[in-house]
């Protein structure tokens, strides 16, 4: 994978974070009538374009009944002309845009507008402009899922396993014993016969093998190949007796030899076809965090941990990957002081937002005694800490809880870890 196409995948794991946090937000909007408007721009569209197609929207929706729905509307298309007129053209993949006017207790009069822009991690295809009661976001969705999946069987003459690889998930959807009897020390005809036996459950098992795979990955949309596992001979003789369907079996992308069988030779496998699949987040995630348990567990002082140790590393420039956990769920907060504008910044739970409003609330500014010490700014710990690396140039990786490797990290690390350009002392 080039360096270019390694940035772009890492910038796009962050951004597709990000869109995670705004789905939860926007998937609980609703308003009146059809005062949400959603809009998805392509990178293609001039803005000129889009500000006269957004005029005209004005213009047609005088003729709405409704005084309340007409006003809501035009105030929606209005702030999001207001912030287009920022862009002198379209970022390189699209823009996505939401505005309306939400109700703050579910009744008319209350409205508030709300306007949120985003730089998706995919392209945009279409223009599309949308009204209605609750904000479109199928586009949205469509991008936070992880596409092109791997499909694996593993088989042996006594055991079998089929799995598929998507992403950071590792799917075992079947595994399954033959039966067939292995080495026997009958002699004549009954060794004759043993050994028709054996073949002949060899291939029931073959062919029932075969069968859950077709139904398996028939249902995989994405399936972009699949690698046949095994020790010796087995995998290839499995292939050869036609109980693949045919567009299963042009999809075969290998043999892999390894030493287990069943869901152990379904993980072996995927260790030793990683350098194939390296633009998977399974595969990333794995190679990341073993490097950075590397220069831990060979004390190099070359890794950090923690919030506080990786904000100094950010902070001066040293980090040249940050390492996050998905499931942090943590707040940095900023409070200032109004009259002097001294600042105090704390990470924080989100349970603890409100006491710490509280405690500003009357609190006095430790530099000028005023009492205008209040909570001025609240963000996402990813989103913040995302922020420095993007002023850095560091790259940014987040890690799923559905790997062994992201477990680890939010369950030993805390969730923030960095592997460092150079040392830094603390």
């Amino acid at each position: 994978m080039s360096e270019k196409l390694k940035s772009k995948s890492e910038e796009s794991q962050y951004k597709r974070y990000l869109l995670k946090k705004n789905l939860e937000i926007l998937k609980n909007k609703s308003g009146f009538h059809t005062s949400l408007i959603s809009l998805t721009i392509p990178p293609n569209k001039k803005i000129f374009d889009v500000i006269s197609y957004l005029k005209k929207e004005i213009g047609e929706s005088t003729n709405i009944k409704s005084k309340g729905n007409r006003k809501n509307v035009i105030d929606s298309i209005t702030a999001i002309i207001g912030q287009l007129r920022n862009f002198k053209n379209v970022p390189p993949n699209g823009l996505i845009m939401y505005s309306g006017q939400i109700p703050e207790d579910g009744k008319p009069g209350t409205e508030k507008g709300e306007l949120y822009i985003i730089e998706p991690p995919e392209e945009v295809s279409t223009f599309k402009y949308y009204c209605a009661p609750r904000f479109l976001l199928d586009p949205l969705y469509n991008m936070i899922q992880e596409k092109g999946s791997y499909g694996i069987i593993n088989i042996e003459n006594k055991e079998a396993a089929i799995g598929w690889i998507r992403g950071s998930h590792l799917e075992i959807s079947k595994t399954m014993t033959s039966g067939v009897h292995g080495k026997h020390n009958a002699g004549g005809q009954s060794q004759r016969r043993l050994e028709r036996l054996i073949e002949e459950g060899a291939q029931a098992f073959y062919k029932h093998v075969g069968e859950l795979a077709n139904q398996i990955f028939m249902q995989l949309d994405d399936l972009e190949g699949i690698y046949v596992s095994g020790a010796g001979m087995t995998k290839e003789r499995f292939v050869k007796k036609d109980v693949l369907d045919y567009r299963i079996k042009d999809k075969i992308l290998g043999f892999v030899d390894v030493s287990y069988s069943g869901e152990s030779g379904i993980r072996e496998t995927v260790i030793k076809i990683q350098d194939k699949l390296e633009n998977l987040r399974y595969v990333k995630e794995r190679k990341i965090f073993n490097r950075f348990m590397a220069e831990i567990s060979k004390d190099t002082d070359m890794a950090v941990y923690g919030d506080n140790a990786v904000r100094k590393g950010l902070n001066m420039g040293a980090i040249d990957t940050l390492i996050l956990s998905e499931a942090v769920d943590k707040l940095r907060v900023t409070v200032t002081c109004e009259q002097c504008k001294y600042e105090e910044m704390y990470t924080i739970n989100p349970k603890e937002s409100r006491n710490i409003k509280e405690k500003y609330r009357v609190a006095h500014c430790p530099e000028c005694n005023s009492t205008s010490f209040q909570v001025s700014k609240q963000m996402d710990l990813i989103e913040d800490l995302g922020k420095l690396a993007e002023v850095q140039g560091t790259k940014v990786e987040i890690f799923s809880t559905e790997t062994e490797e992201g477990t680890m990290l939010i369950s030993t690390f805390g969730g923030i870890a960095g592997i460092l350009r150079f040392k830094i002392s603390y």
